[in-house]
């Protein structure tokens, strides 16, 4: 065996060190962990089943973020791909979104859930998105897996777009911007943001009508809103007779909608953080349909009486497109001051949400949850069997049970529910739709059903007919 001299021997010693060194560190890094979220996570899924967040936690929510050109001489020109396929957009889009939670104190092993719309243009390239997801989250230097939906739609504003991602997140104790004194604090100071809340700050460029995350104060109240849907200008019309007019007058409608509902939660537009809005492709453009839908957020939000500029996810899906609604709206609202008589449980329910087959009252208009609770983000489920739609839906919602049961809760816990429903000819989805809402009451009493999101979309993950996403409310 060959011996090296000293000074050989010190040199390799060194470099092994150096690497110990640096694997243990990453390793460290890795591990250092967010004690307000736990995850509950399985080996076989790149994401886990549900991220249980702390009572009185001080909330992260980013806007749906798309990528940036892949270089500048590619951006100058309009070429095709100029954004690069799924993979390349995931990463570009995580990247991005690694970046804006630096700015406020957080990384990655902050987030709790993740929702991921992919362009089925033809198909979804769900592969090409699991791929760039695995080299952030699950890693030596992040084993942090949060909670994920994933669905498949129509396009997004732009045509090259392929990938549109949002984060919710969570700040441990002692950082971030709520926190006096610290980095992130004396940063947002200098921004002299004019906020119509006290219960967040705001992040992003003034000039834009969103903005890109709002990060919550600790103890707030929250209310999630059920999908808003255009009213018929007809009322009480027979199926098939239903007129909704342009996009501007459903714009409108929903906005109409959402003052009503606000007023009886006991809030405000200036109360309003984030919005998510699904505009289905129709007659006109895409673009002209955003631009009409601006017009009116722009009488209700970023405006003199209201400055307010909520964080936004916006999108295209098939939706009701097929029924002449084009349009539909979620939003989350934060409680300027805690009611002790709103929050005697762990979550209240306010209004209702009509039913899309027979528009009768199917689930809450919003719930508002209390900020005693311990809030449960849970992964997209969706069917372990192929069959009929009764079928897949009650695969599914035996997914979400036994997720739940993990965690420790239950359906009765749940105060918000998305299902997203694979669609075909609207003579099929419609029964798709009614089997779901038959089911959905059969799951839920209506008096206490969750806030409730049915939105049609192009495809879902594995194939199947109905893919179903929710969060829980448990009192510890």
């Amino acid at each position: 065996m060959k011996i090296l001299p000293n000074h050989k021997l010190r040199y390799v010693l060194g470099i092994l060190g150096t690497a110990v060194a640096c694997y243990g560190g990453l390793h460290v890094i890795g591990h250092q962990t967010n004690d307000r979220i736990h995850s509950y996570e399985t080996d076989e899924l790149p994401y886990a089943d549900a991220v249980e967040v702390a009572p009185g936690s001080e909330y992260f929510f980013t806007w749906g973020v798309t990528a940036s050109p892949r270089m500048k001489e590619i951006a100058k020109n309009s070429v095709e791909n100029r954004y690069g396929d799924t993979y390349q957009q995931s990463y570009a889009v995580l990247t991005q979104l690694t970046q804006d939670l630096a700015e406020v104190g957080l990384t990655l092993r902050d987030v709790a859930n993740v929702r991921a719309y992919i362009v089925a243009d033809p198909e979804a390239d769900f592969d090409g998105w699991n791929r760039a997801f695995s080299e952030f989250f699950g890693t030596l230097t992040n084993p942090h897996k949060p909670a994920r939906t994933t669905v498949g739609i129509a396009r997004l504003f732009h045509s090259d777009y392929r990938v549109e991602v949002e984060f919710t997140c969570v700040f441990p104790d002692g950082r971030g911007p709520n926190v006096a004194g610290s980095r992130q604090h004396e940063r947002y100071t200098r921004l002299s943001r004019t906020e119509t809340s006290d219960r967040w700050k705001s992040y992003g460029r003034p000039a834009w009508p969103m903005s890109t995350g709002k990060a919550t104060e600790g103890s707030t109240g929250l209310f999630f809103s059920s999908s808003v849907r255009p009213q018929s200008m007809i009322p009480n019309a027979p199926p098939g007779f239903h007129m909704y007019g342009n996009i501007t007058q459903q714009s409108d409608s929903l906005f109409k909608q959402m003052s009503e509902q606000l007023k009886l939660a006991g809030l405000g537009f200036e109360d309003v953080f984030f919005m998510r809005a699904c505009v289905y492709p129709g007659k006109d453009s895409i673009g002209k349909s955003f631009a009409a839908f601006n017009s009116e957020y722009s009488k209700y939000f970023n405006n003199s009486q209201n400055p307010n500029r909520p964080t936004r996810t916006v999108m295209s899906t098939p939706g009701y497109n097929y029924r002449n609604q084009n349009i539909s709206i979620e939003y989350y609202a934060a409680y300027p001051e805690i009611d002790a008589t709103t929050f005697e449980s762990a979550t209240a329910s306010f209004g209702s949400s009509p039913s899309v087959m027979d528009n009768q009252p199917i689930a809450s208009a919003g719930k508002a949850v209390s900020p005693d609770a311990s809030i449960l983000f849970l992964a997209g489920s969706i069917s372990s069997v192929e069959g009929s739609m009764k079928e897949q839906v009650a695969s599914a919602m035996d997914s979400l049970s036994s997720r739940l049961d993990r965690a420790g809760a239950s359906l009765e816990d749940v105060f918000q529910l998305r299902a997203y429903i694979t669609t075909s000819d609207s003579k099929s989805l419609d029964k798709r739709i009614q089997t779901w809402e038959t089911m959905f009451k059969q799951y839920f009493k209506t008096d206490h059903a969750p806030a409730l999101t049915t939105l049609p979309v192009e495809s879902i993950v594995g194939g199947g007919l109905i893919e179903i996403e929710a969060s829980a409310a448990i009192m510890r």
